[in-house]
C-alpha cells in the first residue's frame, strides 16, 4: 500500500479538528451570555478535546515513522547453514544473522525519500575502508528493510561495474519498472578506476548522471572505498559523491552482537572467554573480513549448528590474525611445485599505490593455475561465479605474508598491467581502431613489461594481443619512416656526405632495418670517404702517425697519453701514459719498434713497440719564450739513428737513438719552435716556429743552410716532400708554401680560409694534405690529376694529420677528442672500369684473380690483392667469359657468334668454337672441364668438347635467344634460361630436354644450380627469383624483393647463400631454405649486371654500369656488422634542426 495519501488526510484532518477547536473556544468565551447549548459544552470540554487532538496528532506522526523505518524483522535461521559467510559479503538471503550495524541501516533508508521527488541527491554514497562491511550492510541490510515495504520501492539486483560497467548499467536500467520509485545498487564503485579506462569511467558516470536526470523516480547507491574517494572528487563527476554515508568500525558491542546474535540464531556457544578475547583481537582495517573467516571457520571447526567453540580451538587455528595465514599455509603446502603467488598476484591490482581486488577469467589461467585457484576456491580464499574468479577479500593479499610480500615486491609490475588492461579495455571499447594502440616510449615499456613480467604477475589475452598490435602497428609506422628517412638520406648524399650516413644509420637503429634503409646505409657508407672513428680520449688529440706497416695508428693527446689502435681489428688500444702532462705530437721510428712522443713537460719519451715499455726520458731545458709550451714537435732520422726535437725553448735538439744521448742543439729562433722535419735523405733538419721563420740546417755541422722569413705569421707546420726537392710549410697567415730546396725559392702558395695547423705529404709526393682550425681536413693534388678533396665531421680544430704507407688512406687528430681514419681514393676491394660500364666478372678459381668483362666489349684480368690488371683479351668485342676448373684457360664469348678458349700466358694456340648464327650472350665451363656450353641470340645453346672444340649437342627448344647457362655439380646436366619465359634442363649424355620450368612472367636471364645438384635458382625480368625441383619441374618457391629486373642469380659454393643483383642498383641475398631475403648487402651508384662469388663463398665481386667492380665481404650481409661498421665511421649526432629536416622526432 502506498502510504503517501494516508499520511496527507491524517495531517489534514488534524489541522482542521485543531483549528476548529479553538475557534469555538475562543467563540464561546466571548459570548457567555447567548452561547448556545452545544456551544456551551464545547466550552465546557475545550481542554480535554484539544488535549486529545494534540496526542492523536503526535500519535499519528510517530507511526507514520515507524511505517517509514520499521525496527528490523529477522527472518528464521535454517540451523544447519553456517551464520558466517567468511571472507565473502553478506547477501539479502544472510539478514538473520546479520548483526551490528542498525543504526547505519536507519540512516540509509532515512536518506532515500521517494516521496519528494525533486529532491536533488538522489545518488546516495556509502563510503568506508576496505573491509568495513559497506556490501554486507547495503546487502544484508538495506535490502531486506526496503523490502519489508511492501512493494514500495523496485530494486534492481546489485551489480559491480566490472569489465563491462556501461553494459551492464544500461541492462540493469532496462530491467527496472515504470510504475513506482526504483533503486540501482552499484555495489565496489572503485572498480571504475581499478578497472575501467577513463573513456569507460567517463561514460558510465554520464550514463548515471543523464539517467538521474530523466527519472525523478530512480535512485541510486553505491559503496565506495574511501580511499578511492579523491579520484571521484577529481574526476569531474564530484556532484554524485557528494555528502556521503560513512561506515565506521565498529564499537565493542556491536562486535559481541556480530559474534554472538548469529550463534545464537545457529545454535552455537562459545567456551567461556572465547567471545571477549576475539573482541579484543578485532583492531586494524582487516577486523571484519578476519572475523568472519576466523567465526566460519570455528563453526566448521566445532561442528555446526549445536557445537561449542573452545580456546583450544580457537587458539590452533591461530586467532582473528593468524586463521586466514594458517589456512592459506596448508592450501599451498599442499599445492607441491605449483605457483601459488604468480596465480595469486593475477588477483590483485594497482591503483594509486594500493592494492585492490581484480577479477580473473578462467579462460586466462594456465593448467596449473588453474589447479592453483581451484584449490584456493576449495578454501573458501577465492570465489567462482561461473567462468569468472575472484578474491573472496582483499583480505588475502594484505594478511598472508607471503602475498603481502609479493605484492610490494611486485608493485611496478602490477600497476604496469593495470594501466595495460585499462588501455587495452579503452582500445576494445573504441572498437579497436589504430588511435587507441601504444607508440613510442608507452610501447617500450609495453614491450618490455610483457617479455621480462607478465609470466610473474600474468597478462590476460586482451593485453596480449593489444600489446601485439600496437607492436605491429608501431612497425609499420616505423617502415614508412625508415624508408622516408632513407629517401631523404639519399637525396643529401652528394651536399652532406656524413648527414647522410648518419641519417640513413638513424632510420636503420631508431626506425626499421628495411631493405630501403639498408640500402640506403649501405649507398651513404660507400660514398662516405670516412672509414673510422677513434674514441676514448679524455681531452682534445693533438698528434697522428701511422706505423711503417700501415696496421697500427698511434695518437697523441693533450690527457697525457698516446693511444695506440691495431685497425684491422675492433680490440682496445695499448695507452702509453707519461707523468701526465700534454702529449703534443708523435712520431714512430722508420722499423716500426719505437715510439716517439713530445710532452709538454718539456720531455721527450720514448716506448718499445714490442713491450710497451719505457725505454727513455730525454728533457729539454727551461723555457726561454714568454710562456712554457714543452716539446711541440719530434721527428726520426730516415735511418732511424737519431731523434730530433723542437719546443718553447726555442731549440732544435738532435738526440742519438742508440744511447738517447744530446748530440746537437741547434739554435736561432726567437721563439717557440712547433715544428720539425728531416730531409728524406737525412741530411737536412728543417723547423719552424712562433717567430714566423723556417730554419735549414745541416744535421752533421749543425750549420744554417737558410733561413726562410716570406711567412706573415706563426709556422704551424713543415714538410719535407718524399723526394726531397720540396718544403711544405703552413702558417698563421692562412697559407701553405712550396718550397723549391734547390734555391729556397717559394714554388707555389696555397690559400686556405682557415689556419692549418698540420701538413703530411702522400708517400708518392703528388698531393699534400693539411688539417685546419676549421675543423676541415684538405687534400690538395699538386700534380694537377685529381680536384681538391675536403673531409668534414670533426667538432672542433684539427691538430694532427698523417698518410697511410700505402696512400690510400689520411688520419686527422681533433681537439674534439676523436681521431679518424679517412679514405682518399679507392681501396682494392673497389676497382675502377675503364671508359665505360662493367657487364660481366668471374673470380678465377683460386680467388685470386678477377676477370672482367666490359661494355665497350674489352676483357681484363686483374690481381684481387694489389688490384693491378695483369691482363685482357682485346681480339674482339666480349660479351662474356669464363675461367676453367683449373685457372689455366678462359672460354670467352664473342658478339660475332665465336668463343674462344683462350690462355693468358699465351703458352697454346686459342681454341676457336665456332657455329653459332648469331651473337653469344652467355657461357659456361663444366665442373669436370671437358667441356663448355654457349647460349646465343639464336636461341641454341651448344656443348662443346673443351679439348678441341668440336661440337657435341646443338640444343633446341627455346623460341627465343638464350641469356643463361649452368651446368650441374656433377657435369652430366646443362639448364638453360631464355627471353621466352622459361629454364630448361638438358641431358648433356644425350642432348635432350628433361623438363621445362615455367612460371616467370618475364624473360628468365640467368640460371644456377645449388652445390648439391637438387635445385636450381632462376632470375628475371619479372623481379622475382625462383626455386625450382630441377627433375620434376616444379616451382619451390618465389622470392620478391627487387624493385627493377634481375640481371644475375648465384648460389654460393657453400650452398648456404643465394646471391642476386638487379637494375634497382642493389646486391641482394638470400636464404634458399626458407626463400627469404636475409640482407641488402650494398648498393651501387648504378645499374648491376653480374656477379661471381668467390670459391670459398667469403666475398662477392658485382660489376655495375657505374663502371665499377665492388668487391663484398659476406661480414658485411650482417645488419649488426652493418650497423657496428657505421658506428665507427660517424663523429657524432645529428642535430635537433637536421632530425627535423629528416623528419625523425627530437630525441628526449
Amino acid at each position: 500500500m502506498d502510504r503517501r495519501p494516508l499520511k496527507l488526510m491524517v495531517d489534514v484532518l488534524l489541522m482542521l479538528v485543531g483549528t476548529l477547536l479553538g475557534i469555538a473556544t475562543n467563540y464561546a468565551t466571548g459570548q457567555s451570555d447567548h452561547v448556545p447549548l452545544a456551544l456551551r459544552l464545547l466550552r465546557d470540554w475545550s481542554v480535554p478535546l484539544i488535549g486529545v487532538a494534540l496526542v492523536l496528532l503526535v500519535g499519528g506522526q510517530i507511526a507514520l515513522h515507524l511505517l517509514d523505518r520499521p525496527a528490523p524483522v529477522r527472518r528464521v535461521w535454517n540451523k544447519a547453514q553456517p551464520p558466517y559467510p567468511g571472507l565473502e559479503a553478506f547477501t539479502e538471503d544472510d539478514a538473520a544473522v546479520f548483526f551490528g550495524r542498525d543504526r547505519e541501516i536507519a540512516e540509509l533508508v532515512g536518506r532515500l525519500h521517494p516521496a519528494v521527488p525533486g529532491r536533488a541527491q538522489r545518488f546516495v554514497t556509502l563510503v568506508g575502508p576496505s573491509g568495513s562491511g559497506k556490501s554486507s550492510l547495503v546487502r544484508a541490510g538495506l535490502l531486506p528493510a526496503l523490502a519489508r515495504r511492501r512493494g514500495r520501492w523496485a530494486v534492481a539486483i546489485p551489480f559491480s561495474p566490472g569489465e563491462d560497467p556501461v553494459g551492464t548499467l544500461q541492462r540493469r536500467l532496462a530491467q527496472l519498472p515504470d510504475e513506482r520509485p526504483a533503486l540501482l545498487v552499484i555495489d565496489q564503485l572503485e572498480e571504475l578506476l581499478t578497472l575501467s579506462g577513463r573513456e569507460e569511467r567517463d561514460a558510465f558516470l554520464t550514463a548515471v548522471r543523464d539517467a538521474l536526470r530523466c527519472d525523478s523516480r530512480l535512485w541510486l547507491v553505491a559503496t565506495l572505498r574511501s580511499d578511492f574517494l579523491t579520484g571521484f572528487l577529481e574526476s569531474g563527476f564530484a556532484e554524485l559523491v557528494r555528502d556521503p554515508a560513512v561506515v565506521g568500525a565498529l564499537g565493542r558491542d556491536a562486535l559481541h552482537e556480530v559474534i554472538e546474535k548469529p550463534a545464537e540464531q545457529a545454535g552455537l556457544t562459545f567456551a567461556s572467554g572465547v567471545v571477549a578475547r576475539m573482541v579484543d583481537e578485532c583492531g586494524g582495517g582487516d577486523a571484519l573480513p578476519l572475523l568472519a573467516y576466523t567465526l566460519q571457520e570455528l563453526y566448521l571447526r566445532a561442528g555446526g549448528s549445536g557445537g561449542t567453540v573452545t580456546e583450544e580451538a580457537y587458539r590452533a587455528l591461530g586467532g582473528v590474525a593468524g586463521a586466514l595465514s594458517e589456512r592459506a599455509d596448508q592450501i599451498t603446502g599442499e599445492l607441491a611445485d605449483a605457483p601459488v603467488i604468480p596465480t595469486l598476484l593475477r588477483f590483485v591490482t594497482i591503483d594509486r599505490n594500493e592494492a585492490t581486488r581484480r577479477q580473473v577469467r578462467r579462460t586466462d589461467l594456465t593448467p596449473r593455475e588453474q589447479k592453483v585457484a581451484d584449490a584456493f576456491v576449495a578454501g573458501r580464499l577465492l570465489t567462482g561465479d561461473g567462468g569468472v574468479l575472484d578474491v573472496a577479500h582483499e583480505a588475502l593479499f594484505r594478511q598472508w605474508a607471503p602475498l603481502r610480500q609479493a605484492v610490494v615486491a611486485r608493485t611496478e609490475d602490477l600497476r604496469r598491467r593495470t594501466e595495460l588492461e585499462r588501455w587495452a579495455q579503452d582500445w576494445d571499447h573504441a572498437e579497436r581502431q589504430d588511435a587507441y594502440l601504444l607508440t613510442g616510449e608507452r610501447l617500450s615499456v609495453a614491450r618490455r613489461w610483457l617479455a621480462q613480467s607478465s609470466r610473474t604477475v600474468g597478462a590476460t589475452l586482451l593485453v596480449e594481443e593489444f600489446v601485439d598490435r600496437s607492436l605491429r602497428a608501431d612497425q609499420a609506422t616505423m617502415e614508412r619512416a625508415a624508408d622516408a628517412v632513407a629517401v631523404r638520406a639519399l637525396g643529401s648524399l652528394d651536399a652532406e656526405p656524413e648527414t647522410a650516413v648518419l641519417a640513413a644509420l638513424a632510420a636503420v637503429e631508431e626506425c626499421a632495418a628495411t631493405p630501403g634503409a639498408v640500402q640506403a646505409l649501405h649507398t651513404a657508407l660507400g660514398a662516405s670517404r670516412l672509414r673510422a672513428v677513434l674514441r676514448g680520449f679524455e681531452r682534445g688529440a693533438s698528434g697522428v702517425a701511422w706505423s711503417p706497416d700501415g696496421l697500427r695508428l698511434a695518437v697523441s693527446s693533450d690527457d697525457g697519453t698516446v693511444r695506440v689502435w691495431r685497425l684491422d681489428h675492433d680490440d682496445q688500444p695499448v695507452v702509453l701514459a707519461g707523468d701526465g702532462a700534454w702529449i703534443q705530437g708523435v712520431a714512430w721510428s722508420p722499423d716500426g719498434r719505437r715510439l716517439a712522443a713530445g710532452c709538454r713537460d718539456t720531455t721527450v719519451r720514448v716506448w718499445s713497440c714490442d713491450t710497451w715499455a719505457e725505454l727513455a726520458v730525454l728533457r729539454h731545458t727551461e723555457a726561454t719564450g714568454d710562456r712554457e709550451e714543452g716539446v711541440g714537435g719530434v721527428a726520426w732520422s730516415p735511418d732511424g739513428s737519431r731523434l730530433a726535437s723542437v719546443g718553447s725553448d726555442c731549440a732544435v735538439r738532435i738526440w742519438d737513438a742508440d744511447t738517447y744521448a744530446e748530440s746537437a742543439v741547434l739554435r736561432g729562433h726567437q721563439r717557440m719552435v712547433w715544428s720539425v722535419t728531416w730531409s728524406p735523405d737525412g741530411k737536412h733538419v728543417a723547423s719552424g716556429g712562433e717567430d714566423g721563420t723556417i730554419r735549414v740546417w745541416a744535421a752533421a755541422t749543425a750549420a744554417v743552410v737558410t733561413v726562410l722569413t716570406d711567412h706573415q705569421n706563426n709556422v704551424e707546420s713543415i714538410r719535407w716532400s718524399p723526394d726531397g726537392r720540396r718544403l711544405a710549410s703552413a702558417s698563421g697567415d692562412r697559407t701553405i708554401r712550396i718550397w723549391d730546396t734547390g734555391s729556397w725559392q717559394v714554388q707555389r702558395t696555397l690559400e686556405s680560409p682557415e689556419v692549418i695547423n698540420s701538413l703530411a705529404w702522400s708517400p708518392d709526393g703528388t698531393r699534400l694534405a693539411g688539417g685546419d682550425a676549421d675543423r676541415t681536413a684538405w687534400v690538395w693534388s699538386l700534380d694537377g690529376t685529381e680536384g681538391e678533396v675536403r673531409l668534414t665531421g670533426h667538432a672542433d680544430t684539427i691538430y694532427g694529420i698523417a698518410w697511410s704507407p700505402d696512400g690510400k688512406r689520411l688520419a686527422t687528430a681533433s681537439r674534439d677528442r676523436t681521431a679518424a681514419v679517412w679514405n682518399v681514393t679507392e681501396t682494392t676491394n673497389v676497382f675502377s672500369g675503364r671508359d665505360g660500364a662493367v657487364s660481366r666478372v668471374a673470380w678465377s678459381p683460386d680467388g685470386t684473380s678477377i676477370a672482367s668483362v666490359y661494355q665497350d666489349g674489352s676483357l681484363s684480368i686483374r690481381d684481387f690483392a694489389s688490384g693491378r690488371t695483369t691482363g685482357g683479351w682485346y681480339g674482339g668485342e666480349v660479351s662474356d667469359a669464363a675461367w676453367s676448373p683449373d685457372g689455366t684457360r678462359l672460354v670467352i664469348a664473342l658478339r660475332d657468334g665465336a668463343a674462344v678458349v683462350w690462355r693468358e700466358d699465351g703458352s697454346d694456340d686459342d681454341i676457336n668454337l665456332a657455329g653459332h648464327t648469331e651473337a653469344l650472350s652467355h657461357v659456361s665451363w663444366s665442373p669436370d672441364g671437358t667441356r663448355i656450353a654457349t647460349g646465343s641470340r639464336d636461341g641454341t645453346a651448344r656443348v662443346w668438347v673443351a679439348a678441341t672444340g668440336e661440337t657435341v649437342h646443338i640444343l633446341r627448344g627455346h623460341e627465343d635467344w638464350i641469356g643463361g647457362t649452368a651446368w650441374s655439380p656433377e657435369s652430366r646436366y646443362l639448364a638453360t634460361s631464355s627471353t621466352d619465359r622459361t629454364a630448361i634442363v638438358w641431358d648433356t649424355t644425350d642432348g635432350t630436354p628433361v623438363t621445362t620450368l615455367r612460371g616467370h612472367l618475364d624473360y628468365v636471364w640467368k640460371v644456377h644450380w645449388s652445390p648439391d645438384g637438387r635445385r636450381l635458382v632462376t632470375g628475371s625480368r619479372d623481379r622475382t627469383i625462383r626455386l625450382w625441383n630441377p627433375f620434376e619441374g616444379t616451382e619451390l618457391a618465389v622470392m620478391a624483393g627487387h624493385e627493377e629486373r634481375v640481371q644475375d642469380v648465384a648460389w654460393s659454393p657453400d650452398g648456404t647463400c643465394i646471391a642476386s643483383v638487379s637494375q634497382d642498383r642493389t646486391v641482394r641475398l638470400w636464404d634458399p631454405d626458407s626463400a627469404t631475403q636475409t640482407a641488402v648487402l650494398g648498393v651501387h651508384a648504378d645499374r648491376v649486371s653480374g656477379l661471381a662469388w668467390h670459391p670459398n663463398s667469403s666475398r662477392l665481386a658485382t660489376a655495375s654500369r657505374d663502371r665499377t667492380i665492388r668487391v663484398w665481404a659476406m661480414a658485411d650481409h650482417d645488419i649488426d656488422g652493418l650497423l657496428r661498421r657505421a658506428r665507427r665511421r660517424v663523429f657524432r649526432e645529428l642535430s635537433t634542426e637536421e632530425r627535423r629536416s629528416f623528419l625523425l622526432p627530437d630525441r628526449n
